[in-house]
């Protein structure tokens, strides 16, 4: 009987930024693949994957609703993906996780995130994870939030706006998913998706808001907590100021020795 042919690359959650960047990025480029949605996930289409050799698992939440919790998205539903990769024959998951994720993490968020990161390591599978900063393009959820705040012309800044952020470009994140899919420099590693600028949250926010011609206003960290909490139109939730306030630095030296690759300055949305 004749050996499959396993060469291209299944993704889930194509619905979000990053998944709908990366396949168009995948079809620019001539890369196979294959998108599988929660619903297929949950009939059991194993068949869809089966030519595939690595998954790309990009499904998840970063605010829990009614409908929806860390624990089902985040942790369960990685369960379920470790498991279908592992029926399909699939060697290798390749997972985006978050800056700042640790054994220490105190947020629901980010437990669920490295809840998520330990079953993969220790499923047995070829992994590469990536702890993205704010990832920036074309409606990237920053820009987004952003442009909403300069429609009433000012960005309000939690805090002192001091934190640093590494903002990193969708592109070069395509570009960097299709290397850890090929490249074993990249075989099981916890690697921070950051870029090369270290840029404090308040800077990013002023080069922004000069590009739009409005401005910034500063709130206290009490004020912007109370506000995610009561306010449905605060452009802030809770996990948002945990990931900022939480002042994380990720290793952007380590990502580009094992990529080889320059990477953009992004200063601004």
């Amino acid at each position: 009987m004749r050996k499959m042919l396993k060469d291209k690359i299944a993704i889930s959650g194509t619905t979000g930024f990053v998944g709908k960047n990366l396949e168009n990025f995948f079809t620019q480029n001539n890369v196979k693949y294959k998108t599988i949605s929660r619903l297929e996930f949950r009939k059991n289409k194993l068949s869809l994957i089966s030519d595939c050799n690595c998954f790309v698992h990009l499904v998840g939440i970063g605010i829990e609703t009614e409908k929806e919790s860390f624990e089902e998205v985040n942790i369960e539903l990685t369960k379920k993906i470790v498991d279908v990769c592992k029926r399909s024959k699939i060697k290798k998951i390749i997972y985006f996780s978050g800056l700042g994720v640790s054994s220490k993490s105190t947020s629901d968020y980010f437990i669920s995130k490295f809840k998520a990161e330990r079953l993969i390591i220790k499923s047995g599978l070829d992994y590469t994870i990536f702890r993205p900063s704010y990832i920036i393009g074309k409606d990237d959820y920053l820009t987004r939030n952003f442009k909403k705040q300069i429609r009433k012309k000012k960005i309000l800044i939690p805090g002192s706006g001091k934190y640093i952020i590494q903002p990193i470009s969708i592109q070069d994140v395509c570009y960097i998913v299709n290397l850890a899919s090929q490249s074993r420099n990249f075989s099981k590693k916890i690697i921070d998706l950051v870029g090369p600028e270290k840029i404090s949250f308040i800077q990013f926010a002023k080069n922004s808001a000069l590009r739009f011609n409005s401005k910034i206003e500063k709130i206290s960290i009490k004020k912007s907590f109370d506000s995610a909490l009561s306010e449905k139109k605060f452009p802030y939730g809770i996990e948002d100021l945990n990931i900022l306030l939480g002042n994380f630095h990720g290793n952007y030296k380590k990502l580009k020795i094992i990529s080889k690759m320059e990477f953009s300055r992004i200063k601004s949305i």
